[in-house]
């Protein structure tokens, strides 16, 4: 088969309608809004139109060196960064932060300890890691209520001497959100934002590090974006790898291994598009009414019930069971063949999960309500 029959082929027959769109509500890898996966297919073998991909060129090559500080320049802008804050690109993707934090930070305490606020499962994973490098204190969680909340949290519960206090801003499992942070603790606070970062604003300036994984609103799997602040550089524990260290990091801005260009790449688009949208407040304009629309048809009927405690529901991952559980099956493969993809529940708590990130557009939320409505009719 030559080119140009697979060509047709893959288009279809003239006359042939056109394959009916899928959205994607996975958890991650997620999708990318449509205009920024549109530039990438067109920019990506021809970057500047001199014949090389973007990936093909050394990462201190000027020209992807533009792409990096242009990234750099756009997060700033778009999520209104403070200057003592750095911006940098890790490996590893969120769950290398969880150790890369401690071994940055935990130093700074005389008795390696730092506060956790436990909200789900990578809130745990994040707590557990940290305890290999000393004490990890829980200062609050809620498992208790299977996790369908953000527990209170009490400054008297923050041991004084804490090098800082995580938290999980969005828990992508259970689909909870914290709505506001905890204030007044005498520790940096250190969130890990990898569902929710920019989909909304943030203040940065009330966080000591902010890191995030990049499949969910960013860009391809397997690097993180990472915000520090300065003074928290250069209190890494003396047997910290040399690519965990942040100082490292912060002082070859991000260069000192080569890093995911591709990645960073896909990042400075979707900034890019994100400022075009309007910014963040634009953005999360956006997404809550997204989330309303589905909330709004979720909370219409006791045929479906969303697992968070309303004042303390996801934005960004609607989770929910069907009152009688043995349709959940047949309601994921309905869904799938409606070109609904990716709405199974996480393997460890069943049920079903809409992720509804940047970049699934308005239409998609519009299909997946209407289809809620239809089998809830058919078969409530």
């Amino acid at each position: 088969m030559d080119r140009r029959q697979a060509e047709g082929n893959r288009r279809g027959a003239p006359g042939t309608p056109e394959p009916r769109t899928a959205y994607n509500f996975s958890a991650g890898p997620a999708t990318l809004p449509r205009p920024v996966a549109r530039r990438v297919r067109e920019e990506f073998a021809e970057h500047a139109g001199d014949g090389a991909s973007i990936v093909e060129i050394s990462h201190k090559h000027p020209r992807f060196t533009g792409v990096l500080d242009t990234a750099v320049a756009l997060y700033r802008e778009v999520a209104g960064l403070p200057e003592d804050h750095h911006v940098l690109f890790v490996h590893g993707g969120a769950r290398m932060q969880c150790a890369a934090v401690p071994l940055n930070l935990i130093g700074r305490s005389p008795t390696r300890t730092a506060g956790y606020v436990v909200t789900g499962l990578f809130a745990q994973q994040a707590q557990r890691e940290g305890a290999r490098y000393g004490t990890a204190a829980i200062v609050a969680d809620s498992r208790d209520t299977g996790f369908d909340r953000i527990p209170a949290v009490a400054v008297r519960h923050c041991p004084p001497d804490a090098a800082y206090l995580h938290l999980t801003s969005n828990n992508t499992v259970y689909g909870t959100r914290w709505n506001d942070f905890p204030r007044d603790c005498p520790a940096p606070l250190v969130a890990d934002a990898t569902s929710d970062i920019l989909s909304r604003r943030l203040d940065h300036s009330r966080f000591g590090i902010v890191y995030a994984g990049f499949q969910k609103n960013l860009g391809p799997a397997g690097t993180a974006l990472v915000t520090v602040r300065d003074d928290l550089l250069g209190h890494a524990l003396p047997a910290t790898p040399r690519l965990l260290d942040y100082s490292v990091h912060a002082a070859s801005k991000s260069l000192d291994n080569t890093p995911n260009t591709f990645a960073v790449f896909v990042l400075s688009l979707t900034l890019e598009w994100i400022r075009d949208q309007g910014g963040l407040a634009a953005v999360e304009r956006t997404n809550l009414a997204k989330a309303r629309l589905l909330y709004e048809e979720l909370d219409r009927t006791a045929f479906y019930r969303p697992t968070a405690h309303p004042d303390h529901r996801s934005v960004t991952n609607v989770v929910f069971r069907l009152a009688d559980e043995s349709l959940t099956g047949e309601f994921l493969d309905r869904a799938r063949e409606e070109g609904l993809l990716g709405l199974a529940g996480h393997r460890l708590v069943g049920g079903v999960r809409a992720s509804v990130y940047n970049g699934m557009p308005r239409e998609g939320v519009q299909a997946l309500a209407g289809f809620l409505r239809e089998f809830a009719r058919v078969r409530g």
